[in-house]
């Protein structure tokens, strides 16, 4: 009796476990299923590497747009004049080929960084600030696995990107704005509220609640808060952030 009992408890968490696609397919369609086995088995580090080889190739396609981006930087810079932005560029382009290999090893190792950064802060706000009970793993798992969300914007905005031959097209309410307002920080502002973003938050903050299991507005308070914190000081350090890529 006790052996068949067994077997049935087994059964059951096995029926409750979730693989790969399951919980990728979830993450878009029914999040709470994923944030579920994710609580019982938090897993992130297969999220993790699939993401950073995706969007490592994403931006090895939209290179030249990226490199064009970076000189629009110190071409709207009025500190510079035209003889040091034409040294600028001169060497920029006779570096083209050792710049796409340091994209390739730096930007996986930068992201892989602010993902266990971003999962770090989120820790001490849920454990500290709100006084809730978790697990880091749980936190890095979470967030993950909603940023499949982000990596869907990305595979959906290149091919624009390479249509348009410019890194600058977005769906936030910055589309509205004329290309002069490219680069000011109203431009900036607008940009955050992209729809991708947007959704990736609100998957974020159902995990976030769910594995503190914090109630719905709590958790989306707080993500909420984070988020609009992130938001002044890109607009206020907009300028120092796009030298790195992170306006």
């Amino acid at each position: 009796m006790g052996q068949i009992l067994n077997d049935q408890i087994m059964a059951e968490e096995k029926e409750q476990t979730l693989g790969f696609w399951a919980k990728l397919g979830n993450i878009f369609a029914s999040p709470t299923k994923t944030f579920e086995a994710l609580d019982k088995k938090p897993t992130w580090f297969a999220p993790i590497l699939i993401l950073l080889l995706i969007s490592a190739g994403l931006s090895q396609i939209t290179f030249p747009m990226i490199m064009d981006a970076q000189l629009e930087v110190f071409r709207n810079n009025p500190n510079i004049t035209p003889q040091q932005l034409e040294a600028i560029e001169q060497q920029i382009a006779g570096n083209v080929g050792q710049q796409r290999i340091m994209m390739l090893v730096i930007q996986p190792i930068f992201m892989l960084i602010m993902f266990f950064l971003i999962a770090g802060v989120f820790y001490l706000i849920g454990n500290i600030l709100l006084g809730g009970d978790t697990t880091y793993k749980k936190v890095l798992a979470a967030f993950s696995w909603s940023a499949f969300i982000l990596i869907l914007s990305s595979i959906i905005m290149t091919p624009l990107f390479i249509i348009k031959e410019s890194m600058t097209v977005t769906l936030s309410p910055a589309m509205l704005l004329s290309g002069e307002a490219l680069g000011t920080k109203l431009y900036t502002l607008l940009s955050k509220f992209d729809f991708f973003i947007i959704w990736f938050l609100v998957v974020f903050a159902i995990g976030f609640g769910y594995i503190y299991r914090f109630s719905k507005i709590k958790a989306f308070v707080a993500v909420g808060i984070a988020w609009g914190i992130w938001i002044a000081l890109s607009v206020v350090f907009s300028d120092v952030l796009k030298r790195f890529g992170l306006g």
